[in-house]
Order: structure tokens, then sequence, then C-alpha cells
């Protein structure tokens, strides 16, 4: 009988982050993305602020470490993961775990999020500052009030125009090639109710909502990434969605306006 652990993810040093999917750990760090199965492992060892993953069989032991995690995520994570290692069989053919685990190299896209948004965040605030103070100068305190107002007003619109956009894209993915399953109630967390699932092709994963009730729901996975799944995809929930964005779109565009009329002082003023 298989066992089901929680949902884990620990984020460590370097933008590194370990997290637990059924009965795969993945490593992800600023360059690839490791898919570990647990029949991979020998051991998993908490050592206070770091998580170790050794390898199974190998000329050369094979261990991946995560630091900088706290004490307690490591330890539940190691206990995690320590109840789903298979029994080691002594006159078992030793088994090479390197050759099990799935290593996916990440976009340049995917690299951007890791090392991009510091950097691009400086330079963007060095330019705004430069801008508000040029403003400052030739338009007086109006234009300023002006700018800081309607850019606060085009960053919101925009930023729910994409948060927004995205899950119903996701959502619109999700309902013309997801599939949906049943879901059963497995237990509850702090703040969280646990569901277990299994895909098509017998891969079994977690899923985690709020509220109350045992009863068993339909989730939606992408067989892409079978870890990621929805409850309650619906087109007509996708063009709702949709119709609402028109509210964002409309305080971004008057953000647009107020920052359009804050900039023309410069020109006013040279």
């Amino acid at each position: 009988m298989a066992t089901t652990a929680a949902a884990l993810v620990l984020r460590g040093k370097g933008r590194t982050a370990l997290r637990l999917e059924g009965q795969m750990v993945v490593l992800r760090n600023s360059a690839e993305e490791l898919r570990i199965p647990v029949e991979a492992m020998a051991e998993v060892r908490a050592e206070g602020r770091a998580v170790e993953i050794e390898l199974r069989g190998g000329a050369e032991p094979v261990v991946y470490r995560v630091e900088g995690v706290s004490e307690a995520s490591a330890d539940a994570f190691g206990q995690a993961v320590g109840r789903l290692l298979p029994t080691l069989d002594p006159d078992a053919v030793p088994m090479d775990g390197l050759s099990l685990v799935d290593v996916r190299p990440l976009t340049g896209r995917d690299r951007w999020w890791f090392f991009g948004r510091r950097p691009v965040a400086a330079v963007g605030a060095l330019i705004y500052a430069g801008l508000m103070a040029a403003v400052g100068v030739t338009g007086g305190g109006e234009q300023v009030v002006a700018l800081l107002g309607g850019s606060v007003a085009l960053y919101a619109g925009c930023f729910m125009i994409y948060a927004g956009g995205r899950a119903s894209v996701k959502d619109w993915r999700l309902k013309r090639h997801g599939i949906t399953v049943v879901a059963q109630f497995s237990h509850y967390t702090n703040k969280w109710r646990v569901y277990t699932y299994t895909t098509a092709t017998g891969q079994g994963y977690t899923y985690q909502t709020t509220g109350s009730g045992t009863d068993p729901i339909e989730v939606t996975y992408d067989p892409a990434r079978p870890g990621d799944a929805r409850v309650g995809v619906s087109l007509l929930g996708t063009l709702a969605v949709l119709f609402i964005l028109a509210i964002p779109g409309l305080v971004a565009t008057v953000g647009l306006y107020l920052v359009g009329h804050a900039v023309s002082a410069l020109w006013g003023g040279w």
C-alpha cells in the first residue's frame, strides 16, 4: 500500500528549492530541474538547516544537498520522504539511482526568473527616481502627485490584468487539454484540506484547498504538469474572469493618462 505524503516545499540558499510531489522529489536550482523518484534514493538526511538526498548504487555516491531551510521544515521533509523510500533487498542487483533522475534544463525565461528580477527592478527604480526628480523640478508638486498616483494605478491595473489573464489562459488550457479525475480526501493540515488523486498513467499527487468537508471532489490536471491541478474549471468561469478584467483595464488606462500628463511637464518645462 503506497504512503501519501503532504506536498512539502523547501526553499534554500541560492534560489534552490525542494518539492515533494507524490512519489517524486523535484529539486530546482538556477540552471536545471531534477525530478528524483523515491526508487532512486538510498537515504534522505536532515542535518540542521540542510537536507541531503543520497542516490542508490553507482561507483561514486551521488548526494544532492539543499541548505538554508528551517530546521522544522528539514525534519518534516526528511521524515515524509523517508516513509516513502522502498525497503532495500540485499540480494537484489544494485540499482543505479542516477539513471532514474530526469534532468530538465531551464529555459531562458526560467533563468531570467531566477537572475533577472532584482537587477531589472533596481534599474527601474533608479530610472523612476530620476523621472520623479525631473518632473518635480520642471512641473512642480502637482505633477509629482499625478505621476505618483498614475504610476500606482498603472502598476495595479497591469498586475491585475496579468494575474487574471494568466489564470484565465491556464483555465482555458485545462478546459481544452486537461484530464479530470476524482480526488479523495486524505487529511487536514492547519489551514488546508489535502486530497489525493491518481493520474491516467498511475502517478499519485496531492491537491490542497481551503474550507471544510471530506467529500470527494473533481480536479482537472494538465498532462504536461500532472502535479498542477485545479477545481471548478469551466468555460463560463473563464469568460467571467475575462469580463471582470475590464475593471483593472480601466484603472490602468487612467493611470497611463496621469503618467502621460505628468511626463508632459518635462517638455513643457524645457
